[in-house]
């Protein structure tokens, strides 16, 4: 019965840290449902009911990942799922209701896009606008936000985005031990906890972890934004540091979720054409194939394939679909590849990102040769 009781009261602790006196959100775990008054005025039986299944799934699969979900007879709202986790498990989730993910901005429904959000994002399916809506919303508050996602999902682009300015940056997987001493004691004596944003979270060190920990719980409304590609089994003091986090994540969907982002992201993606030459178009079968792949280095492989064409292309017209790698059309791309090969491909390719394409830089910061690097480029189709 403690049990019970315990896993209620973290319930209700995640309902109300979502602001239930003007918002319509619901709380529910297959046993208990919390439903504020504004989702009860919104919700008919049939939307809770499939509130209900979509918590109920999140906690059978298990995962610590928030979801989207369409609300039936609730015309222009969808519900953000978070997970409400205790020890690493799922044990309920918090649904809040917006108008197609923008209600909290004083978007209009299809009206509002990202970029009116969050300036410099490009896209408008229904799991990015998710996804930014609450990145946004977040950001209104006091307090650290935590952007989780596969490798070259736009992370650091999000995570960017939130803040006013250029905010200082520290890259936890480029830096030494001795540098991510020195940033926690700057950390420690800031006066206000930042404003920072820590890249690659998942890297830090059980201290370097530990000490963070500390950081946040004196300082709660730091305003430090994290990426975290989950991925592994961390250790504890990297999973209390997530856990702690948790309750204030957004996880950016997979390119392969958001197909219908991909024109935007052309456009964005690619470079500024030269004096005198025309921009960079793509033909409807070209961008047909880049909407059937399964993008497993996501906008980081959209990116670098741009920038190649746009570098090396010497054809005029549109990009046809005979121009892109075998990879993206299917022929060397069909080969099934392990985890640790797709973790391998998405590192390089954030690499190449990180330095514009520059193969030698890229295999001096990976720590491998670059013939190495083209080696694996040509492995993986890319």
């Amino acid at each position: 019965m403690e049990a019970v009781s315990s896993i209620e009261q973290l319930l209700l602790d995640a309902y109300l840290r979502e602001g239930p006196d003007t918002r319509p959100v619901v709380a529910m775990n297959g046993r208990t449902r919390i439903v504020s008054a504004e989702a009860a005025r919104q919700l008919s039986d049939e939307a809770l009911a499939a509130l209900e299944l979509g918590a109920a799934r999140m906690v059978r699969d298990g995962r610590a990942e928030p979801r989207v979900c369409p609300v039936p007879d609730a015309d222009g709202l969808i519900a953000g799922l978070q997970p409400v986790v205790s020890s690493g498990t799922v044990v309920g989730a918090v649904a809040v209701l917006s108008e197609s993910g923008f209600a909290a901005a004083g978007g209009h429904g299809r009206g509002a896009g990202p970029d009116r959000l969050l300036p410099g994002l490009a896209g408008s399916s229904l799991p990015w606008r998710s996804a930014v809506s609450r990145a946004a919303a977040l950001a209104a508050e006091s307090g650290p936000v935590l952007i989780a996602g596969e490798p070259g999902a736009g992370k650091t682009a999000v995570a960017r985005a939130l803040q006013a300015g250029p905010p200082p940056l520290f890259d936890a997987a480029g830096a030494t031990a001795a540098e991510t001493r020195q940033w926690l004691r700057s950390l420690e004596g800031s006066p206000d906890g930042g404003p920072v944003l820590l890249r690659h979270l998942e890297v830090l060190d059980p201290s370097a972890a530990a000490v963070l920990v500390g950081i946040l719980e004196k300082r709660p409304q730091a305003r430090i934004v994290a990426t975290h590609t989950p991925g592994g089994q961390p250790g504890p003091c990297l999973h209390r540091l997530v856990e702690h986090l948790s309750a204030r994540m957004v996880t950016v969907p997979p390119l392969r979720e958001r197909p219908e982002d991909i024109p935007a992201l052309l456009r964005a993606l690619a470079p500024r054409p030269a004096p005198g030459y025309p921009p960079l178009t793509w033909s409807v079968e070209a961008r047909h194939t880049l909407e059937q792949h399964t993008w497993p280095g996501n906008v980081a492989e959209l990116a670098l394939l741009v920038r190649h064409l746009a570098d090396s292309r010497r054809l005029s017209g549109p990009v046809r679909s005979e121009e892109l790698p075998d990879a993206v059309r299917g022929a060397a791309g069909a080969r099934h590849l392990s985890s640790l090969e797709r973790a391998e491909r998405a590192a390089i390719l954030d690499a190449l990102r990180t330095y514009g394409g520059n193969k030698a830089r890229a295999a001096k910061a990976l720590g491998i040769a670059r013939a190495t690097v083209y080696r694996k480029l040509r492995s993986y189709g890319i």
